[in-house]
């Protein structure tokens, strides 16, 4: 769903003659506005908050995947666009949580409010440990780790879009509470295993 939206950003920016760096530049724009928007509604409305939410997120996450379409189809690949929109998702990734967690707060639920930080400290760690080990890893000209058939539904949990759409679960708290850290455990999950084959991959590059 998330590459069919993107596809259709990508073709309207590239009607507009828009650049790849400005789509991620609007993609963060609608993140933040989704995560303002989640704080600013908590007060009047918990249902509001959420569907406001998902639905701002997951089109900052659609244009997120855009920009590099759009690239892609203008032949405009760069290396400044690459570093702007891993700069853009480092702050994205995080900062989700981090707006969780100050919901939770705002609710008096301390320890979910810890528990969000402590995601937001994961997100982070597991994508430097992605893009740096997998850097690292082509650098060194290693063998990539064979993808075995259906992982990308295995890793579904840990898929951004995913979580995008978790937020209209807010109106019934419980609900949310139960998804989210569901999803934390299945990242948590995740990072111990990428992190484990990122290791054995990178061994293959030689001991500094």
């Amino acid at each position: 769903m998330n590459r069919r939206a993107a596809r259709v950003f990508a073709a309207f920016f590239g009607a507009v003659k828009a650049t790849p760096s400005a789509v991620s530049v609007v993609s963060i724009v609608f993140t933040f506005a989704g995560l303002a928007s989640f704080l600013l509604l908590q007060a009047y409305s918990p249902v509001l908050a959420g569907f406001a939410a998902a639905l701002l997120l997951a089109i900052g996450y659609a244009l997120d995947s855009a920009d590099g379409q759009l690239a892609r189809l203008q032949g405009t690949s760069s290396l400044q666009g690459e570093w702007l929109d891993h700069t853009l998702d480092a702050v994205r990734l995080p900062a989700v949580h981090l707006a969780i967690a100050a919901a939770f707060l705002m609710s008096g639920m301390t320890t979910l409010a810890v528990a969000a930080a402590l995601f937001s400290v994961l997100a982070s760690a597991s994508f430097l440990s992605q893009n740096v080990g997998g850097l690292l890893r082509d650098n060194a000209r290693v063998e990539r780790t064979e993808v075995r058939r259906m992982q990308s539904w295995i890793l579904l949990p840990t898929d951004p879009g995913v979580l995008c759409w978790v937020f209209v679960l807010w109106g019934v708290l419980p609900l949310f509470v139960a998804a989210y850290l569901l999803l934390m455990l299945a990242n948590v999950a995740h990072m111990i295993f990428s992190a484990r084959r990122r290791w054995r991959e990178l061994a293959e590059g030689g001991q500094r």
